[in-house]
């Protein structure tokens, strides 16, 4: 009896055993969903606008909520994979803050908006969102990911999928020539063609290329697109310039060929074509006068000629400097020497010292250029031989008299005399060339040479120290 109940009485205990451990754990689930703490610290949502449907080329809208549990210490950094059926942009505006509740809890956070172009037909999955989480200093505490989309992607009639096709509410083109397709143009001359398209909601890169041609005769140069794009109030408009440049190689008549846009228009559900005419182009012949007899222009023989000959001459001239540079340096050092020992040398030094005040450096090279002067000349049976010595009169009292003293010559008598001197050099050479022009030579030859100029030039300044100082 006793072994019978046993087992009834073990039955009823695992019974109530197990309801107490439901309990509890009821209690548990309960306590943790009014704390909250089954809750996730981050939320990833994903959506789309539209979400389901959207025709090929079409804006889709991609929002990214990232929402935080506990506040958000750094706005964190959002991106979508590329994809290679669409465009994604992600333009630079502020980001849309956000404050939700989660079972029972409180998120903050921002909304991230990016714009899709699809550029083929079917099923498009947007994959999932790479979220970088970053602590308050910016640096990075984590990576969560988003959810997929799935967008079915429509391509109307008409439409080539194989082009980049453009789907927008307005799209508006303008075209200009410089100078105008009438004008008179001649073999070389150059057309420059610009076509500047204006759309909404689609940006400037993410129209298609214009290909320019042109028949034989013409060469076509393209220029990098220019971009200029525009957010007012969160509208997007898009503006793209393409430029091309027409060269006119021969004469004759040329038709630029037409240029077309074709673009789906979502307000009215149709395909639109905006379309430039082709232009018709009379180019003349060149002046006969440019055109040799043979036909083609005589610059280019005629310059490659003159170009060869300068080259030519320069080598050689470089080889000869080359193999006499021994003798040429003697030869410079010869006259450089030659030079420096000549009247004209040192009487232009003289000048630069009568730019300034120094009486002694003055006078120094007064002495030099005089004597290198009696060499050439007997001062003596000229008048200017007197002029000379009145004319520095004034420098040798300052220099050699008791009561002067260099301080008292001033830059004005510096100029007054390089005056004085430049008509005194000026009379002696002249009077010195008639006199070897005009006159025999001496009887005696050697008179010349038996003066000393260093006597002479003693003598000179004997006779003006005397003059200057007085009795």
């Amino acid at each position: 009896m006793s072994l019978a109940r046993k087992p009834q009485r073990c039955g009823w205990v695992a019974v109530w055993l197990a309801m107490v451990l439901s309990l509890g754990c009821a209690a548990t689930g309960s306590a943790r969903a009014e704390d909250g703490t089954d809750t996730p610290p981050v939320v990833v949502r994903t959506s789309s606008r539209p979400d389901q449907t959207a025709i090929i080329g079409q804006h889709v809208r991609v929002f990214v909520d990232v929402l935080f549990r506990d506040g958000m210490a750094h706005p964190p950094r959002v991106g979508l994979p590329a994809m290679d059926a669409a465009q994604v942009f992600r333009f630079e505006t502020q980001a849309t803050s956000l404050s939700d509740g989660i079972r029972g809890r409180t998120y903050v956070g921002q909304r991230f908006e990016f714009a899709l172009y699809t550029r083929r037909g079917g099923t498009l999955t947007i994959p999932a969102a790479n979220v970088v989480l970053l602590d308050r200093n910016g640096h990075e505490t984590g990576v969560v990911s988003g959810t997929a989309l799935t967008l079915s992607v429509t391509v109307p009639p008409g439409v080539d999928p194989s082009q980049v096709v453009t789907a927008s509410t307005r799209l508006s083109a303008h075209e200009t020539w410089a100078p105008a397709p009438d004008a008179a143009y001649k073999a070389g001359d150059a057309l420059v063609r610009t076509i500047t398209r204006e759309v909404a909601d689609v940006p400037g890169s993410a129209l298609p290329d214009i290909r320019f041609s042109a028949p034989d005769g013409v060469r076509v140069y393209g220029e990098a697109a220019r971009i200029d794009d525009r957010i007012e109030r969160g509208d997007l408009t898009g503006e793209r310039t393409d430029r091309a440049t027409y060269v006119f190689e021969t004469a004759g008549r040329f038709d630029l060929p037409a240029v077309s846009q074709t673009w789906w228009d979502l307000e009215s559900d149709r395909l639109r074509t905006v379309t430039f005419p082709a232009v018709r182009v009379t180019v003349a012949a060149p002046p006969p006068s440019a055109m040799p007899p043979g036909g083609s222009p005589a610059a280019g023989p005629v310059r490659a000629w003159m170009l060869a000959v300068v080259f030519g001459s320069i080598i050689l001239l470089t080889v000869l400097a080359v193999l006499a540079r021994d003798r040429l340096a003697q030869a410079w050092k010869t006259w450089r020497l030659r030079w420096q020992q000549s009247e004209r040398s040192m009487f232009n030094t003289l000048l630069r010292a009568c730019r300034g005040d120094d009486p002694r450096a003055i006078y120094t090279a007064f002495s030099r250029w005089r004597d290198r002067l009696a060499e050439r000349c007997r001062l003596e049976d000229h008048p200017e031989g007197a002029t000379l010595m009145l004319a520095t009169k004034d420098l040798e009292r300052v220099l050699f008299c008791g009561g002067g003293s260099p301080q008292m010559w001033s830059v004005e008598q510096s100029r007054s005399l390089a005056k004085a001197l430049r008509t005194l050099r000026s009379d002696v050479l002249q009077r010195l060339t008639s006199a070897n022009t005009r006159n025999l030579p001496p009887l005696n030859p050697a008179r010349l040479s038996s003066i000393r100029p260093r006597l002479l030039t003693a003598r000179f300044k004997s006779l003006v120290k005397e003059a200057a100082c007085g009795p």
